[in-house]
């Protein structure tokens, strides 16, 4: 998909979440784009806001620019320890 229509689409829902506020339309934007989107779809907008972003409208620029940051990795925990918080549950 090209990046001017990722861009309008992801205009598109920045409009519906900018009526929360500022704050809660980059966050719900950023968590809409990770849940919903292709990784390809992603992707592609982070490329694009690379490289400036311009159809962006601030508020969604903002969004996508986390998407962009790498993401911290997950704690694994221990067979043992979770079988310990299930205790219901044989492991």
């Amino acid at each position: 998909m090209s990046p001017d229509k990722l861009a309008y689409m992801a205009n598109q829902i920045g409009k519906f979440f900018i009526s929360q506020g500022h704050d809660k339309a980059v966050a719900g934007v950023a968590e809409h784009l990770t849940k919903y989107w292709d990784p390809r779809m992603r992707d592609t907008i982070v490329g694009y806001w690379k490289e400036g972003g311009a159809r962006l409208d601030p508020w969604v620029r903002e969004a996508v620019g986390r998407l962009a940051q790498p993401k911290s990795p997950e704690i694994a925990v221990p067979h043992a320890a979770r079988c310990q918080t299930i205790a219901s549950r044989q492991c």
